[in-house]
């Protein structure tokens, strides 16, 4: 029998991240069907799996082509959210210049195209920045992140890593913000399109099931709210579910450092009301 939805996962999480499988859990209660599929499963018939939710496909980052032709395959064949529209563009960090350009306060950011050079020491200089973060335009987690000084043996390795990265894959590089190691991390979770919870992270957190990487539930400040609609704002499109990661800068102001609408953790668990708005926000669409 054809599922009503389905939750995309990846294949080191089969059985979905326990946070998402509240959701899960709330659906199954009301009596709709749901079931887990990894997205880069052949045996997977996607135009058989009901609405597709996209969740924990924490691998995509690795190969990128193959999940936007996954995107394509199953936007062809069935509703999937988010919109493929929204993932495609979420793929790359680029999308932070687009918020840029669109007066949405974001960390300050400097993009490296693939097969070109990259001289950390002047781009330090030029900006300003003390210490730095490197990361590629396409990833997760930790995947690739480098932070680096201008110290000189801190500046050489952090340059033959970009060296590398550049020999594959465009990179993206962002001064350093300590706020992240004392107030922290804020991320911002939107269902629906409306605010529903905020969590601390930590700095450099790994990858790993929601709620075991040092995440603890906060409380999101007036100014970080408004911030997060006003990146929302930007679609035309809907959006099922976005998690905006924001950082004070020196002046205490919020600026995005990651707005995340493919996979994120969602920290379910920390919000009584989560796992049912999820669930009235998938029966509305």
């Amino acid at each position: 029998m054809k599922p009503d939805f389905s939750f995309v996962t990846y294949s080191g999480l089969p059985q979905l991240d326990p946070d998402d499988r509240l959701i899960v859990d709330r659906l199954t209660e009301s009596g709709y069907t749901c079931q887990s599929a990894v997205w880069d499963d052949p045996s997977v018939d996607w135009s058989q799996t009901g609405i597709c939710v996209v969740r924990s496909t924490w691998d995509y980052h690795l190969q990128a082509p193959k999940f936007e032709q996954w995107i394509d395959h199953v936007s062809s064949r069935t509703r999937l959210f988010n919109d493929a529209s929204l993932l495609r563009w979420n793929m790359r960090k680029h999308y932070i210049q687009d918020l840029a350009n669109s007066d949405v306060a974001t960390v300050q950011t400097i993009f490296c195209k693939s097969g070109e050079t990259s001289d950390l020491a002047s781009l330090m200089q030029i900006h300003g920045w003390n210490d730095a973060i490197v990361k590629p335009v396409v990833g997760l987690a930790t995947y690739g992140v480098k932070r680096f000084s201008r110290q000189p043996d801190s500046l050489s390795s952090a340059q033959q890593h970009v060296n590398a990265l550049l020999r594959k894959c465009d990179v993206m590089l962002q001064p350093y913000m300590p706020s992240v190691e004392t107030y922290g991390e804020r991320a911002l979770v939107f269902i629906d399109g409306e605010f529903s919870h905020a969590v601390r992270k930590s700095a450099f957190q790994p990858l790993a099931v929601a709620g075991r990487a040092g995440e603890s539930a906060a409380e999101a400040t007036a100014e970080e709210r408004e911030l997060g609609y006003k990146a929302l704002a930007c679609f035309a499109t809907k959006v099922l579910y976005a998690r905006v990661d924001v950082v004070p800068d020196d002046e205490n102001l919020p600026r995005i450092l990651e707005l995340e609408l493919i996979e994120p953790s969602l920290f379910i668990a920390m919000a009584d009301a989560a796992a049912q708005r999820f669930v009235d926000a998938l029966l509305r669409i």
